[in-house]
């Protein structure tokens, strides 16, 4: 339980830069309003309800540890066998959200009155994907971002018929999938995974442009 929450935590971390670093309040006000608004809101009591009952339980759990901070996360099942995880920042709610067996998960950041502030899925290991929105204080849509346009020559379902070919078990805890724009401006895809018969990963990066492979090899500096 213990590793699962700390993978959880670096996962949020992630997305903990995301919500801190959006553009201050004032540069916010300059953006175009939409029309569009969202009234979603998260229950603010009912999560420090939460932290206070999840951080009794790891006090129990780990009784040797000496808690130094005040309660700020918690993980949970809800009714619908989604795995929920909260976390509060100086700023706000950060929370994800992702069902049992799914590759893809839901991102809310939400401000400190629990207004929504921006919303997203992203695969469960790392990058984030399909439409971001972005919103004000009062709920309004200001930004929306495709994250999936610089990939759209090669979409994820080419990556699940590489995966495919390739025997790739996407669940197994060692296998990464990842996409970047490199420092050439590419958009690339990297995938590292264990071959049964080796010892090493191997890893594959595919230009995302084009659909070509740029690097297919063993990877010697991971383990």
């Amino acid at each position: 339980m213990r590793m699962k929450m700390v993978r959880c935590l670096m996962l949020m971390c992630v997305f903990l830069v995301a919500c801190t670093t959006h553009t201050p309040q004032k540069r916010m006000a300059k953006k175009k309003r939409s029309n569009i608004r969202c009234f979603e809101k998260l229950d603010t009591a009912d999560v420090n309800k939460r932290f206070l009952e999840y951080r009794k339980k790891e006090e129990k759990d780990f009784p040797e540890e000496e808690f130094m901070y005040p309660p700020s996360q918690c993980e949970y099942t809800d009714a619908a066998g989604n795995v929920i995880t909260v976390t509060k920042t100086e700023v706000g709610y950060v929370t994800t959200k992702l069902k049992k067996g799914s590759l893809f998960g839901e991102y809310r950041c939400y401000f400190m009155n629990g207004n929504i502030q921006k919303s997203g899925e992203y695969y469960y290991q790392s990058f984030n994907c399909g439409i971001w929105r972005e919103y004000d204080m009062k709920g309004y849509l200001i930004k929306e971002t495709d994250m999936d346009k610089p990939y759209k020559n090669y979409s994820w379902q080419k990556v699940l018929d590489f995966v495919k070919k390739r025997n790739i078990d996407l669940y197994d805890e060692r296998t990464s999938i990842d996409r970047y724009i490199n420092e050439e401006n590419i958009s690339c895809w990297n995938i590292s995974w264990f071959n049964a018969r080796l010892t090493l990963p191997r890893y594959t990066i595919i230009d995302a442009r084009k659909g070509r492979i740029i690097t297919d090899g063993i990877s010697h500096g991971m383990k």
